[in-house]
């Protein structure tokens, strides 16, 4: 026996926290129909829990880890099976074998996690006494490497998820006369959504402008959520040297080949705002989903331009509104929009209860982002709030989700 649990406990906590997979369920669920017994589970062996991710016929969520079985699993190499968990005094006293449901045969097979440390096991239960054969317990230690594969897939899906988030903006612009604030729901680990802000500085009149974006590549998962990357910080460097127009061009030159040999497209929403006098520049690539709002009405900030990608290139020309400062400029993805059947006048509709005075910025987001979840949104949802405030107001930082 070699102890193999050390850091792995952290990782399988971690994992845990994470939440439920449906890449688990699959081979939890191929187990059980395999082996034909009641009971088959994804078990991981924290410092005081086990915490079973997945189950069939026995129900998920953490016990004790002096009532697991799989907290010995760990700490072997090989295959676990005990015929007869009375028979066994390591056992016979824990919950599960005295009450219901009574469990009597265990086998379990390690499971590793990235660390390369035993973090939990891949076991299958009986009610009654029994042995599997030799075969029986390969294919046993075939399926646990089949889950170590997809405890991999998962972790690097949860790793780009929280990479991309991390490089989203956390903190108020350093920019005075403005609240901004934004919030990414990926449909997945990660999402081809983003947003973003940053000041720009004219170097001919000695102004600086907030620049907003909101874009949206087409797909879902970790593929969309690199490109999105790619976009946003390409248009980051653009901005920084022309105006919105040019920047928005330019950085459609720049990513093209990688959206068309991916076969992707990105809509794009990008805006330069002039906190004093409320001037904002725009583009809208192909998004059509940025609106001017107030108790006074609303009205939509579009052109009729083509996602960067098309086969068609554009030459993006800005166009200018003014932001009043009793006006927010909310930017939304379609995630939101087709929880709403892709109608325009419910927008209007939902976007009434945003107005309540006293709201902030972050507040506006959260309440959209959180009634596009409410309501069974199947894409990436992305909101983006702006308004102007008193430019002696201290500069706070924001936090988004």
């Amino acid at each position: 026996m070699t102890e193999k649990i050390g850091i792995g406990r952290y990782e399988a906590e971690a994992i845990a926290a994470a939440g439920p997979s449906r890449r688990y369920d699959r081979v939890v669920r191929l187990a059980q129909a395999i082996f034909g017994m009641p009971i088959a589970a994804l078990n991981l062996i924290g410092h005081e829990h086990q915490y079973t991710v997945s189950a069939i016929g026995f129900p998920t969520g953490t016990i004790p880890v002096d009532d697991s079985i799989c907290r010995v699993t760990v700490q072997h190499d090989e295959t676990v099976e005990i015929s007869d968990l009375r028979q066994d005094e390591r056992f016979a006293h824990i919950p599960a074998v005295l009450e219901p449901p009574r469990i009597r045969y265990y086998a379990g097979v390690p499971v590793r996690g990235q660390s390369g440390q035993n973090i939990g096991a891949l076991c299958v239960i009986d009610l009654v006494p029994r042995r599997m054969g030799k075969q029986q317990l390969e294919m046993l230690a075939d399926l646990g490497a089949l889950l170590e594969h997809e405890l991999a897939v998962q972790e690097e899906m949860d790793l780009a998820g929280t990479v991309q988030r991390q490089m989203m903006p956390s903190q108020a612009p350093d920019i005075a006369g403005v609240e901004v604030a934004g919030r990414v729901q990926p449909a997945r680990e990660a999402g081809g959504d983003y947003y973003d802000w940053f000041v720009v500085n004219d170097a001919a009149d000695g102004s600086r402008r907030l620049e907003v974006v909101l874009g949206d590549v087409m797909g879902k998962g970790l593929a969309a959520s690199l490109i999105a990357s790619e976009v946003r910080a390409v248009l980051r460097g653009h901005s920084r040297f022309t105006n919105i127009g040019c920047a928005v061009t330019e950085t459609s030159r720049t990513v093209s080949n990688d959206l068309e040999s991916n076969n992707k497209f990105s809509t794009l929403w990008a805006g330069q705002l002039d906190p004093v006098t409320g001037a904002l520049d725009y583009v809208d690539a192909g998004h059509g989903l940025a609106m001017i709002v107030s108790n006074r009405g609303s009205r939509r900030l579009t052109q009729k331009y083509l996602p960067l990608g098309m086969p068609v290139l554009e030459n993006w020309a800005m166009a200018t509104d003014v932001l009043a400062e009793d006006e927010i400029l909310i930017v939304v993805s379609d995630g939101f929009f087709d929880t709403l059947d892709d109608s325009f006048e419910k927008v209007d509709e939902h976007l009434k209860y945003v107005l309540e005075p006293g709201l902030t910025c972050q507040q506006i987001v959260d309440l959209i982002v959180d009634y596009a979840i409410a309501h069974d949104a199947t894409d990436d949802v992305t909101a983006l709030a702006l308004r102007r405030i008193d430019p002696a107001a201290p500069v706070n930082p924001t936090e988004t989700n």
